[in-house]
């Protein structure tokens, strides 16, 4: 084992030395770095706006360049002294100069500029950002190295990170306070916010997302304090019930919406998304990182928590690991090709409401280069009388279900307000009721897997010209509680009524594997409501007009759900193993599963040093994201090995198996390996195919 350790270590150290030798910094000793910090620094923006600053970094001596700067930006609303802080500590104690500061509007920032708000994630706030860096390198130039900068965030402070991507190096849109360049950003980190807030505040233009209305008539607080005419305009628009109005004014607000710059941006992006979001779909996100340059680094990893969503407690450590190499790759010339890994590692939700919840729940997960995947295929159901789900479409005019929107007379957005029914659901439905029609298709034979966004059409008709439908799709495993999978909506502006009409819209991007025995159900309501864990929430303004929708199901007017099918169900590991000790490595039990479809195959649990990374493609098509090395080509010939059993062998029935990687025969490891991670992927044959499983790291400490 030891010599498997040593030819991979000569390689990447002969590397490593190439890649350091211009600015290097020191060694990260074990425990990482003492470190320092100046704490509530007052800093005034060329605008005279205020704000307070907390700046870290290592006692150590720098490298001849300086340490890199990482800023890491708060949520909305919050301030520097939370979650941040200890991300900034983290950081530091690893090398780098972090900065956290009060964004415009929050914290601190509130009491020194009394009567000023945030315009809540705009060019005011982008300019902020960009001159937070330029302060601490004016404070301390022989400490940063302003060539190497990296941004990070959760929710807002992910807007904050997609905007130094967007506008890294260029000349901000025309204003009072700037003209200069900003400065050149190499690294963004943004957590659970799409790259345009314009689409996400008034969902494509069709209706209200229901937190962003709140913001027009929120009061200052000591929590936040909005911008004045920011409010007075937005609430014009929500009066009005004009959704497209309010987005073309954001579009057109200079240099808040910027997804057009990042189609040309060179800044190496990892953006990560939770599933089921209470704000927002993974989609745009995906979207966005697919337009851009295919030269730029850039992932996605899919997965849980934040914005409402059960953190789980490997998830979340994986992506801090993921982001942790992220930042070391591209600020700190760190070998390991990470974004040489999967473009799109999905966690898959869990098909049991239970499992879903659980933190302790090992997800599965998926390795693609898009999502969806080039080999997914449409497979549609026809929604028929009866509340059934069916491949076959009604051959005879079946009757319809009545979608239907009521509210007291007189009940308007104030009342709604006043009620305090955007955070009170059982009020709301109290008030406006809950109509709802669901399918189901019958129990699925065999395991089936979902990888893209399900989409709706449904033939109405409509007896008034604004209404909005929203649709759920769940799993309804055979035991168990439903779990949903992806959902979606649309408000609709018909310019007459009675008439007939399409509504069709896509459901949120998902990753699911429904169980054999299992069921899909679609529900059909006239509320946007979102679960993103145990409790509802709205997710979009209903509309306070009466309406009813007639869901129809009749030869030539055909409601239908389409489903993104995979192939076949993947092979994949899993291990509640992340990190293992060099002086006293403890077992690592992995287990493998993909289907029945599998029983019987030989498969292997394959293993690299030097990272996820040239993808290999495998007959039949699949990458397998390993870099070979020394470590791979002894786990080809692992059988018979005692320190790694069950890492070759033959799925069972059920398409699974079972590994361990035993290292206490060869302990101790050696300690030089401190901080590497061991990348681990199953493959699988299946006839003259063969299946790769996406990959999983082990951290050595």
């Amino acid at each position: 084992m030891r010599w498997i350790f040593a030819v991979a270590v000569a390689f990447v150290v002969a590397a490593c030395a190439l890649l350091r030798a211009q600015c290097a910094d020191p060694f990260l000793p074990a425990g990482g770095f003492a470190t320092t910090a100046a704490i509530d620094q007052l800093v005034t923006y060329t605008d005279g706006y205020r704000t307070r600053v907390d700046v870290r970094w290592p006692t150590a001596a720098p490298g001849p360049c300086g340490w890199p700067l990482l800023v890491v930006v708060h949520g909305y609303p919050a301030n520097k002294n939370g979650e941040v802080a200890v991300v900034a500590a983290e950081y530091a104690a690893r090398g780098y100069v972090t900065v956290v500061y009060d964004v415009r509007g929050q914290g601190s920032a509130i009491a020194l500029n009394p009567g000023r708000g945030t315009t809540l994630m705009a060019l005011a706030e982008w300019i902020d950002l960009f001159e937070v860096m330029e302060w601490v390198e004016a404070q301390q130039p022989a400490l940063v190295d302003f060539a190497r900068i990296g941004v990070t965030g959760v929710s807002q402070g992910g807007a904050h990170s997609w905007a130094a991507a967007a506008y890294s190096g260029r000349v901000p849109p025309p204003n009072a306070r700037r003209s200069a360049p900003f400065p050149v950003v190499r690294a963004v980190a943004p957590t659970v916010m799409v790259p345009s807030h314009t689409d996400a505040a008034t969902f494509d233009g069709t209706a209200f997302v229901d937190s962003w209305a709140g913001f027009a008539y929120a009061p200052p607080n000591a929590t936040f304090a909005l911008d004045a005419g920011f409010q007075t305009t937005m609430r014009t628009f929500v009066l009005a019930d004009d959704p497209a109005g309010m987005r073309a004014w954001m579009r057109a607000d200079p240099g808040r919406d910027f997804q057009a710059l990042l189609a040309t941006s060179t800044t190496a992006t990892l953006a990560t998304m939770a599933w089921l979001d209470e704000s927002m779909p993974v989609d745009p996100t995906l979207q966005a990182l697919a337009a851009m340059p295919a030269t730029t680094p850039k992932r996605a990893l899919l997965t849980t928590g934040n914005h409402g969503t059960p953190t789980n407690a490997y998830e979340a450590g994986r992506v801090d690991e993921v982001r942790r190499a992220w930042f070391d790759r591209f600020l700190k010339g760190a070998f390991e090709p990470v974004e040489l890994g999967p473009p799109v590692l999905s966690a898959v939700l869990p098909s049991s409401a239970a499992e879903y919840l659980t933190g302790s729940t090992l997800w599965r997960h998926r390795a693609d280069a898009a999502l969806p995947p080039a080999n997914v295929a449409p497979s549609v159901w026809h929604l028929r009388q009866g509340g059934q789900l069916t491949v076959a479409p009604p051959t005879t005019n079946e009757s319809p279900e009545l979608v239907q929107h009521t509210m007291p007379a007189g009940y308007d957005l104030q009342a709604w307000r006043a009620d305090g029914a955007g955070t009170n659901v059982t009020q709301a439905l109290a008030r406006m009721p809950l109509s709802s029609f669901s399918y189901t298709t019958p129990p699925f034979a065999a395991a089936t897997e979902l990888a893209g966004a399900p989409s709706v059409r449904l033939e109405v008709t409509a007896q008034q010209a604004r209404f909005l439908l929203a649709a759920r799709l769940e799993v309804v495993p055979s035991t168990g509680n439903p779990q949903i999978i992806a959902q979606g909506g649309r408000g609709v502006f018909l310019a007459n009524a009675p008439a007939a009409a399409t509504v069709a819209f896509d459901l949120s991007t998902t990753s699911c594997v429904v169980p054999a025995g299992g069921r899909l159900r679609l529900s059909v309501r006239n509320h946007y409501l979102v679960k993103p864990a145990a409790v509802e929430a709205f997710r979009c303004l209903p509309p306070f007009v009466p309406s009813t929708v007639a869901i129809e199901h009749r030869p030539g007017l055909l409601s239908q759900l389409t489903l993104p099918t995979r192939p076949q169900v993947g092979i994949d590991a899993t291990t509640a193993t992340r990190q293992l000790d060099l002086a006293q490595p403890a077992p690592v039990a992995f287990t493998l599963r993909s289907s029945a479809a599998f029983a019987g195959s030989p498969y292997w649990l394959l293993g690299s040093l030097l990272g996820q990374g040239p993808a290999t493609p495998l007959p039949g098509g699949d990458p397998l994201y390993l870099w070979f090395d020394s470590l791979t080509s002894s786990l080809l010939g692992a059988a018979g090995n005692p320190l790694f059993p069950g890492f070759v062998g033959v799925l069972d029935a059920a398409g699974s198996a079972t590994a361990t990687m035993a290292l206490a025969p060869v302990a101790p490891l050696p300690a030089f390996l401190g901080g590497w991670r061991i990348h681990f992927a199953p493959v699988a044959l299946s006839g003259s195919a063969a299946s790769a499983g996406p990959p999983l790291e082990i951290v050595l400490r």
